[in-house]
């Protein structure tokens, strides 16, 4: 506040950026990052019992 004013602006957008995120139940960031390629499933990708006894072992 004192020391750097434009922190309450900053802090301002991300409020209501989160704001709009909690009342249209959408996700601007999990949306960006789901596109990533790391985070996409292989196509030959199996089942999910085959992929939870996989991580067992």
């Amino acid at each position: 506040g004192i020391r750097f004013p434009a922190a309450r602006w900053l802090s301002a957008g991300v409020g209501t950026g989160l704001v709009y995120s909690a009342l249209s139940n959408t996700c601007g960031m999990a949306a960006v990052l789901s596109k990533l390629p790391h985070n996409r499933a292989p196509r030959a990708a199996g089942d999910l019992d085959a992929t939870l006894e996989e991580l067992q072992r």
